[in-house]
């Protein structure tokens, strides 16, 4: 068994409609073809899902199995995890992303098991002038009115929204509404987990020219 080392993983690349080329123009990341790329996952041990080792004698090894033979010399004697429990990526949002809530352990072992909840904090890495985060509900938005605002396409007046600074770091407990707007480059920090509940995408189509599934329900 190789002795553990600083490690370098290959990055997992995302593209959603929302993403652009920031990760590699402003990130140095080795896009390929496309103006679409939205996620670059740094850290990540989630199913199949894995960040792969890219030098060293645990090249190609996937963080499942660092974790599995390296228990002990990564979490300590106190916290003995199956899997590692963040997952950290860079996000471009050449557009907005859609408003969404992700739910805590509980709520995610209730519903889409055997995930866990999303807690995340994002760093502001740089904002374009007047791009907005949306975050939370207005005083006088309940969960009525919320849904009065999704049937008539303007969710957005129900959300509460500032426009961030490069620097800022913002954190989004489970539970939390929110969504990023366009002209943000973000580092996120979260759980493990990659359950997310869409409750609006701005009324636009996918690549496919329909719309991307909204979870109401």
């Amino acid at each position: 068994m190789h002795e553990l080392y600083p490690l370098r993983m290959q990055p997992l690349f995302r593209r959603y409609l929302w993403g652009g080329r920031r990760l590699q123009t402003v990130l140095d990341k080795p896009l390929g073809s496309g103006d679409d790329y939205a996620e670059s996952w740094e850290i990540v041990d989630h199913g199949a899902d894995q960040s792969v080792v890219a030098a060293g004698p645990l090249a190609g090894k996937p963080l499942a199995d660092i974790v599995a033979q390296h228990t002990r010399e990564l979490f300590g004697r106190h916290a003995p995890l199956a899997q590692f429990p963040l997952l950290f990526k860079l996000l471009d949002c050449n557009r907005n992303l859609s408003v969404q809530v992700h739910p805590n352990d509980q709520q995610a072992a209730a519903l889409d098991p055997p995930d866990l909840g999303k807690t995340e904090a994002w760093v502001i890495l740089d904002a374009a002038p007047g791009s907005v985060i949306y975050a939370g509900l207005e005083r006088d938005c309940d969960a009525a009115a919320l849904e009065q605002a999704i049937s008539a396409g303007r969710v957005d007046a129900c959300l509460g929204r500032f426009e961030p600074q490069r620097g800022d770091c913002v954190f989004i407990p489970a539970g939390t509404v929110h969504a990023l707007g366009a002209g943000l480059l973000v580092a996120e920090i979260q759980q493990a987990s990659d359950t997310t509940f869409r409750l609006f995408d701005w009324n636009r189509v996918g690549a496919d020219g329909r719309p991307r599934p909204l979870h109401l329900e």
